[in-house]
């Protein structure tokens, strides 16, 4: 009886053994990794907005006024291009990485628990969205681009009405600050200007750019434009786009001929093309000899056109802009 008890209580105490080896095991496993860090949310950058938007108030004549337009566009410009945009790009980035950093490094790594990996999904999704656009990283960003869109708008509107775009009137002074015209000082020079009468211009055109709006579209009207486009083609197109008109004006003086046609389509914007075409060709008293041309120019669907009359004196070989 003894031996058999002995020999029943030894069974038992193997069995009982095996059953507590994965319980011995399960006990030894290493604790899990500590997770990955996320990677700084990226700030935008400590550069005061451009404060200029009023300055040309502070200027006498209608070719002052419009130059000041265009060194605040500039300011303006400058400052989406090295602040606003960068940040939008770095936004980019950043949701990249901690997406990668998820599923590359928690996702499918099963040394983390559960419990980890769902923790940090929920604060790689939190960051992810705060991130987006409309989301809290941006919201310093956003009221900035308001701002600048807002500026750039009326700068570009207050510099086509000092050089006639679309036949708009000059637009009347209002305090520093101020939104609109009305009251104060009508400009009294504006009547007769044109790009071409020593105007250097402003650009117009506004954010392209990809899903973010990333990019922008425009510049200052370059000089070497300035005797053979008008202000209501110029003051409409990017710098591109304004150098293709010049050069389609250029191709048909040279041909000299009514009906010589030239087109173009902008490199910049899908959606902007034009033309130009000599309409009437004129011998001068003097001798020189002139080219009515028909410039025109479509942005996204409407037209616009304008007249004008390039001529060559003689023993010249450029035709230039008659103002």
């Amino acid at each position: 009886m003894a031996f058999g008890f002995c020999k029943r209580w030894g069974v038992m105490a193997g069995i009982a053994a095996l059953f507590a080896l994965p319980m011995v095991a399960f006990s030894q496993r290493p604790p899990p990794p500590p997770l990955p860090e996320l990677p700084a949310t990226p700030q935008l950058a400590d550069e005061p907005y451009p404060e200029c938007r009023d300055d040309w108030q502070r200027r006498g004549d209608a070719n002052e006024r419009a130059e000041e337009t265009n060194r605040c566009i500039a300011r303006l410009d400058a400052y989406n291009a090295e602040v606003l945009v960068p940040y939008r790009s770095a936004m980019i980035e950043h949701q990249g990485e901690i997406s990668r950093i998820y599923t590359e490094q928690v996702q499918n790594d099963f040394d983390y628990t559960q419990e980890q990996a769902d923790g940090f999904f929920a604060q790689v999704t939190q960051e992810h969205e705060a991130s987006n656009p409309d989301g809290a990283h941006f919201e310093t960003h956003r009221a900035l681009e308001t701002r600048y869109q807002g500026d750039r708008a009326y700068l570009q509107d207050t510099f086509c009405s000092y050089v006639q775009c679309d036949g708009r009137p000059a637009p009347t002074a209002v305090a520093s600050g101020g939104r609109s015209g009305g009251g104060g000082n009508g400009d009294q020079d504006c009547g007769t200007e044109r790009a071409g009468g020593g105007i250097l211009g402003g650009i117009l055109g506004g954010i392209a750019g990809d899903r973010l709006g990333i990019g922008t579209l425009g510049g200052i009207i370059a000089g070497q434009f300035a005797g053979v486009l008008v202000a209501e083609i110029a003051c409409q197109l990017t710098t591109e786009e304004q150098e293709l008109a010049a050069e389609a004006t250029e191709e048909v003086t040279q041909r000299e001929e009514v009906g010589a046609t030239a087109e173009w389509t902008s490199p910049v914007r899908g959606d902007v093309s034009g033309s130009s075409t000599v309409t009437a060709l004129n011998s001068e008293p003097s001798g020189a000899t002139c080219l009515e041309v028909t410039d025109v120019v479509i942005i996204d669907g409407q037209e616009t056109t304008a007249q004008k009359t390039m001529c060559r004196a003689p023993g010249e070989s450029r035709y230039t802009l008659q103002a």
